[in-house]
């Protein structure tokens, strides 16, 4: 439950990301591709209304995450949560490990491929931005 409320936190800064003018939520992802002002406003009087678009940035769905800011969160989450990762990835599973992963958007990945690597990722003097970006480029 803990994880659940770390990782809540952090993805709830996706919030400020840019997702057009109507915003990120399940107006934009039901009326997406189609331009225009009308098509803009119903999206957005549909995330606004529905108390979807509050639920979308709080948990990274609906379209509230991009690139950028999962970076970030991810970077926050292994920085806040360095030693339980390392101990998870070295057992090559764990509570830890899959919120992580979640952060990421690799659910699925290669859990394994991250335990059999785990002396490049948490190699001395590697900080959160290059055990992220180890485990990117390991997955």
């Amino acid at each position: 439950m803990k994880k659940l409320v770390l990782l809540t936190a952090i993805m709830s800064t996706s919030a400020f990301a840019a997702h057009g003018p109507a915003g990120c939520g399940l107006g934009s992802i039901l009326f997406e591709g189609k331009d225009g002002l009308v098509m803009n406003v119903l999206a957005a009087t549909f995330n606004g209304t529905s108390g979807n678009q509050t639920f979308g940035m709080s948990t990274g769905t609906l379209g509230c995450e991009d690139a950028k800011t999962a970076t970030v969160s991810a970077v926050s989450f292994i920085e806040g949560n360095t030693v339980a990762l390392s101990n998870d990835i070295a057992r090559g599973n764990g509570e830890t490990l899959d919120a992580y992963l979640m952060v990421i958007n690799k659910k699925n990945a290669d859990k394994m491929a991250l335990k059999n690597n785990f002396a490049t990722i948490f190699a001395k003097g590697n900080n959160a931005t290059a055990i992220n970006a180890k485990i990117n480029a390991i997955l």
